[in-house]
């Protein structure tokens, strides 16, 4: 099989990237050619000493090799220059126009290009995102400010552009969906896409990530942070905190410090984010003492050293942290917003929230697995749900909807 993947960019790191990265692996040892078409191996090679062809084409090898893909053809993507603002809709342009010439038995784009037979949406539908965000800015004059910036935004504007003319006849022949609640919108905003969508959840590399990271990692980093022994510690990792929920998770920390919970909760905050904001906010909810923040780091230590994954998001597809967090044995705090929740059964491997801002009901799903018997039955159920949906099993079922459309 040949395929061509248009792509943003092509590197082993970040969410979206790394998995690129491992779809590229797993089509190579199945024996597939596989080009790549990216603005990012033309921005290596205009860095390099010479313009010429050779320095160029070993740039692009340069990147494949990095991404541990050898073999891989990495097609410079000519962008113009635009402002910021356009580049997204640049990139639609110039791989709808790429895509064409390709001698490819199928096409592939996970970025919402255009002209792929196969997209794969990871940031799901933008009118929804629009919608969801809005909901997380509290009080009216906020929400206001909020809507009217959007109103006004070009890029915003741009972005539900793309996806309007991505999901116009005659379309991509084959959408996956890395939930069903993803599954759901398309079908709500773009019913003639509605019979091409497959779902295919997002899943962790559950060798890298397990639960006996914890006696590699918990003693230690507990200690750095100065967490009790006898803290229930939930972990939040992402950089859109106000989108992820952060303030909810505060909100309920506080709830259980006012009340003097039989346990102490603590919450263990990884990524970038207005920290100087979040720390005046946990302030006011009593919680100031109660958090740890240590920025964008890799975050496989802290999930060692917490009990739970907490992201009560306003707006996630499938996020990634939920299916890493499982693995790591966490039970996820989450909400139906966070597509990955339609994997968790309530009360064993997590529990979810209907409404994304309701501390409250957060800070009773923290007592619930204040019970230790509870939290051990818990961490099992959520590893064993993490086995069910590995990384191995997505890329599999990727490959395997690759195939089918290539053969039709």
């Amino acid at each position: 099989m040949r395929i061509s993947i248009a792509c943003k960019q092509f590197a082993p790191s970040g969410g979206a990237e790394s998995f690129l990265a491992s779809l590229v692996r797993r089509l190579r040892a199945e024996g597939v050619q596989v080009r790549i078409l990216t603005p990012d191996a033309r921005a290596a090679a205009a860095e390099a000493p010479a313009a010429a062809e050779a320095p160029a084409a070993a740039e692009a090898a340069g990147a494949a090799e990095a991404a541990g893909a050898e073999g891989v053809q990495i097609v410079p993507l000519a962008l113009p220059r635009v402002p910021r603002a356009f580049r997204d809709l640049a990139l639609a342009r110039a791989a709808r126009a790429a895509l064409a010439r390709e001698d490819a038995e199928v096409t592939f784009s996970d970025q919402k290009c255009w002209g792929a037979d196969v997209v794969r949406p990871g940031g799901g539908v933008q009118r929804e995102y629009v919608r969801q965000r809005q909901r997380s800015y509290r009080g009216l004059p906020a929400r206001a400010f909020n809507r009217l910036s959007r109103a006004l935004s070009v890029r915003e504007r741009l972005r539900i552009h793309i996806d309007d003319r991505l999901y116009a006849p005659p379309g991509p022949r084959c959408i996956i969906a890395n939930s069903d609640m993803v599954r759901r919108e398309i079908a709500r905003h773009y019913p003639a896409m509605a019979a091409r969508v497959q779902v295919v959840y997002n899943g962790a590399d559950c060798a890298r990530l397990h639960p006996a990271l914890r006696r590699e990692h918990r003693p230690r980093v507990r200690a750095e942070l100065r967490l009790p022994p006898d803290a229930l510690v939930g972990v939040f990792v992402g950089h859109d905190w106000r989108r992820k929920g952060l303030f909810t998770f505060i909100e309920a920390v506080g709830i259980l410090a006012r009340k003097d919970a039989p346990q102490p909760v603590y919450a263990l905050v990884v990524g970038r984010g207005r920290e100087r904001t979040a720390r005046a906010f946990a302030d006011r909810c009593g919680a100031a003492d109660r958090m740890r923040f240590v920025g964008a780091v890799a975050p496989a230590p802290y999930y060692a050293a917490a009990d739970l994954l907490v992201l009560p998001s306003y707006y996630d597809p499938c996020a990634n942290v939920t299916m890493e967090g499982l693995a790591c044995g966490l039970p996820a705090l989450t909400s139906l917003h966070n597509g990955a929740y339609e994997l968790l059964t309530p009360g064993q491997s997590g529990l979810y929230l209907r409404d994304p801002s309701d501390s409250a009901q957060l800070a009773g799903f923290l007592e619930h697995y204040m019970d230790a018997p509870t939290l051990e039955a818990g961490s099992r159920a959520a590893r064993a749900l993490a086995l069910e949906y590995t990384q191995e099993h997505q890329l599999g079922e990727i490959v395997r909807i690759l195939a089918e459309v290539a053969r039709r």
